[in-house]
């Protein structure tokens, strides 16, 4: 009777453990989606960096990690005013600058 207990515990807490939330796939995002349509379609974002330009505009770059069969890349995603308007790392290295003022 103990064994059965002690089996019974162990199974018990066997139960508890809790397994890491499974990904979504990185979707491609469209032109103009808004921030909530693409945290829908890809789930949410590795890292958020966030930008001021000296005009005042703010730009966010949701990053999100691309897994293949044998690798993986980061795809920056660029929202203005909460809707995408590009990504992609050329899209990152084109906008983003010295003179900008990194908030996040």
């Amino acid at each position: 009777m103990k064994k059965f207990f002690v089996i019974m515990l162990v199974l018990s807490l066997a139960g508890c453990t809790t397994s890491p939330t499974p990904r979504k796939l990185f979707m491609e995002p469209r032109f103009g989606m808004t921030k909530r349509e693409l945290i829908e379609v890809s789930g949410k974002p590795d890292s958020i960096e966030i930008y001021q330009k000296s005009d005042k505009t703010r730009v966010e770059f949701y990053t999100y990690l691309r897994i293949y069969q044998s690798s993986q890349s980061k795809v920056p995603v660029c929202l203005i005013n909460n809707k995408v308007v590009g990504w992609g790392n050329s899209y990152y290295e084109d906008h983003v600058s010295a003179d900008d003022i990194r908030i996040k």
